[in-house]
């Protein structure tokens, strides 16, 4: 008699109520089949098959970004209709406890949960769980309900193995985009290495290459110079000693500066951070070691429009043209119209010199004696 009350209790209870073991079965095959994470409305289909087996009125799904909880994919979803807001004290809860399920059964009666209650929702009932990666929580899943509710365990089941599976497929869109962003960068830099070398084969300096990229890069920042001092001067090398000479002179520029190799013996200088007096004595140095070859020397303005370089293109050409006029081949700078002069050479005025008040030395006297 015992065993057979006993049989009747069990099954009972396990006895499939209202089929949920099914539907919970149908909708997670459902969702695998619902075109994975390459369908652009996975997540849209992922919440309305939770609102379809949950009989839920409202499912959302909540973003954390820096912090900050928005509302990004929601079902229904009426035409031009704004997001729903996101419930603060639903998503702290979870951020605070992202491997439990939030249950509000009741709202009329009250939240069982600490700081949920007072407040004012069109719904009765929630359900919400946490989409958890390796660095945190992603993303939030809620599903609210227009009337209280007994959650069976069928429906924890679902909302938990629904927020799992987007959570991975989350995951691993993530994953994927690291890795284009990673094939991207790699094909740039292979395709620099092979489309030609940013250095010269002879003197191992930068070229226009080089020049091209650097530029960019520099015109982009907020944090550019005002102004930079370009030289312009030909010198062709016409075997290893010439190309060692000139890589010798190059390295006598400042650290920071930039030396350019270009075709035809065309040899570029720009200082960043040197003042014009520095580098006329450092161009005049270079001179002498390249054998007084004419040069032509401006300024580089790139101004708030983040002129490039052609913008001083003139100024250095007619600079060059002028030096290799001169009998003598000299050191030519052609300014902007708008740019006040400055010596090139300034030496600081020696200050006067106080004079030395030199005392003179106390009159000899002799000595005094004492009888003793």
């Amino acid at each position: 008699m015992a065993d057979q009350r006993l049989q009747k209790r069990y099954a009972r209870r396990f006895a499939p109520q209202g089929g949920s073991l099914d539907r919970l079965a149908g909708a997670i095959q459902t969702l695998m089949q619902a075109g994975g994470s390459g369908d652009p409305f996975f997540l849209s289909r992922s919440l309305e098959l939770l609102a379809e087996h949950l009989h839920a009125s409202q499912t959302t799904l909540v973003m954390m970004a820096g912090g900050v909880a928005e509302t990004r994919w929601w079902h229904p979803e009426l035409p031009e209709e704004e997001a729903p807001p996101a419930v603060a004290s639903f998503c702290q809860w979870l951020l605070e406890h992202p491997d439990r399920t939030l249950v509000v059964r009741d709202m009329a009666v009250g939240p069982h949960l600490p700081g949920l209650a007072g407040l004012a929702l069109p719904y009765q009932a929630a359900l919400g769980c946490a989409l958890r990666q390796a660095d945190g929580v992603k993303a939030l899943v809620f599903a609210f309900f227009d009337q209280p509710q007994h959650f069976s365990r069928a429906q924890f089941a679902l909302v938990e193995a629904v927020a799992g599976f987007i959570s991975r497929v989350m995951e691993i869109e993530d994953l994927k985009q690291s890795l284009h962003r990673l094939e991207d960068a790699l094909a740039i830099t292979q395709a620099v290495m092979e489309d030609s070398s940013t250095r010269d084969p002879d003197t191992d300096l930068p070229n226009l290459r080089y020049l091209e990229i650097w530029e960019k890069a520099m015109l982009a920042s907020e944090h550019r110079p005002t102004s930079l001092v370009v030289a312009e001067c030909h010198c062709p090398s016409q075997g290893r000693k010439e190309a060692g000479r000139i890589k010798v002179a190059a390295e006598g520029v400042r650290a920071g500066d930039l030396v350019v190799r270009g075709p035809g013996g065309r040899l570029l200088v720009i200082f960043r951070h040197t003042p014009r007096s520095i580098a006329h004595v450092l161009l005049l140095r270079m001179r002498t070691q390249l054998g007084s070859i004419p040069m032509g020397v401006t300024l580089w303005v790139p101004g708030p429009e983040a002129l490039g370089l052609e913008s001083c293109r003139p100024r250095l050409s007619s600079a060059l043209d002028e030096s290799r006029a001169m009998a003598q081949p000299g050191l030519v700078w052609h300014l902007p119209e708008d740019m006040a002069p400055e010596p090139l050479l300034s030496h600081p005025e020696p200050r006067p010199v106080p004079p030395v008040l030199v005392e003179p030395p106390p009159r000899w006297q002799p000595l005094t004696l004492r009888k003793v």
